[in-house]
């Protein structure tokens, strides 16, 4: 049973209503009602000096949290670090750590700045490598041989996440010397701007007489934009382009469903449920350790969503028992895993096995892919306290 309660304070820098924050604080929320855990959100609304704000304004708050959870968006989050080592709340950042220069000063979680407990990253690299090889491979199917042309829309280039996941893409397009990414485009993550930039790609390619046969999408809702775009040239998406996307939205999984979309990866916002567990072992673990947890995505394809699709669209997280995926006498460090914690609610296999439960392992090891006409569709726990801290949980859309 989880020890006495903590408190906790997300400063989301996203927007209330945005589909990929939305998931991050809906997973945290329950995590934290899974692990005793007091959770408050505030909103930077995608505004780096409001982050510090909100941060700052938690840190000195007569009740300040436990601990703060920042994500360091646009290298908003680096300075709050020295903030922080003088007041007594700990940090765990998550989805974007420190950048290369930020790390020069501010090292590794707990080596120069006491207060930093850990970072939660997942592997948008792999995801954005994933992605283009499996853009490639079905695209392969119906064309062995030959030049590959193709699009890639990207979110931005200042994040970590963002700049991890844009390079794998690169990496993965460049293992087929014949694949040509004509245009890298930068639609900032939104429907409306990959839509436009999509649809003038096309006009451009048709102008020149050329071709157009992948689209690499750094989310769903851009690769969403690219879908209109070409549903108004006039091209079927899934048979005419094939189009990869990423965050496990609802909208991704109907759109894999309808098989307009090859995949879309995900499962990195459950960084927010894997910050509640850290903060938990934290508190309980009398010699836990500072530490980075890298963990990994995973695709859903037209192989898994009628199984995961369902999940994912009408989501129940409080289903998920996020205590079980917290630090074991059997193991030294985390393996958090986003489809475990599916299969979990799906009463399959429990996480704390050790075993791959089914349908874990990554598309590349044991899914086809397939164009849409072709497609056959215990370590020492600290004595609990006496100290019952009480406050609301931030509860949002």
């Amino acid at each position: 049973m989880p020890g006495r309660p903590l408190t906790a304070t997300f400063v989301n820098p996203g927007l209330r209503g945005e589909r990929f924050w939305d998931m991050v604080t809906d997973t945290m929320q329950a995590a934290a009602l899974n692990l005793n855990i007091s959770l408050e959100v505030v909103y930077a609304e995608r505004n780096p000096y409001l982050l510090k704000k909100l941060a700052i304004q938690a840190l000195e708050s007569p009740a300040a949290p436990d601990y703060l959870l920042l994500v360091n968006e646009e290298q908003a989050a680096s300075e709050l670090l020295t903030i922080a080592d003088s007041h007594d709340t700990h940090v765990v950042m998550l989805l974007n750590g420190l950048s290369r220069e930020e790390a020069l000063t501010h090292g590794t979680p707990g080596s120069l700045h006491p207060s930093w407990i850990g970072s939660i990253i997942p592997d948008n690299h792999t995801a954005g490598k994933r992605m283009a090889t499996q853009l490639i491979k079905v695209a392969r199917e119906g064309s062995p041989t030959g030049q590959l042309h193709g699009l890639a829309l990207i979110g931005d280039t200042r994040t970590p996440a963002s700049i991890a996941r844009n390079t794998g893409m690169v990496v993965g397009f460049s293992q087929d010397q014949d694949v040509q990414i004509d245009r890298i485009l930068e639609a900032r993550w939104n429907t409306q701007d990959a839509e436009h930039l999509t649809a003038q790609y096309l006009k451009w390619v048709s102008r020149s007489s050329g071709q157009n046969d992948l689209i690499w999408a750094a989310n769903d809702a851009m690769a969403e934009g690219a879908i209109l775009a070409l549903e108004s040239a006039g091209l079927t998406p899934g048979v005419d382009v094939l189009v990869a996307g990423l965050n496990w939205s609802p909208e991704g999984i109907s759109m894999v469903k309808d098989q307009r979309m090859l995949l879309t990866d995900g499962g990195h916002f459950m960084a927010g449920a894997w910050a509640m567990v850290m903060a938990r072992d934290h508190a309980d673990i009398e010699d836990w350790s500072p530490r980075t947890v890298n963990f990994p995505m995973s695709a859903i394809t037209h192989d898994n969503v009628a199984r995961y699709g369902p999940l994912l669209e009408n989501p129940d997280w409080e289903a998920a028992d996020f205590a079980a995926f917290g630090l074991q006498a059997s193991r030294d460090d985390y393996e958090f895993d986003p489809m475990r914690v599916l299969t979990q609610i799906l009463g399959h296999q429990a996480p704390a096995s050790g075993l791959p439960p089914s349908g874990s392992r990554h598309p590349e090891e044991d899914c086809t892919f397939q164009r849409a006409h072709g497609h056959p569709s215990m370590r020492r726990r600290k004595e609990s306290s006496q100290g019952n801290i009480h406050r609301h949980r931030g509860r949002t859309a």
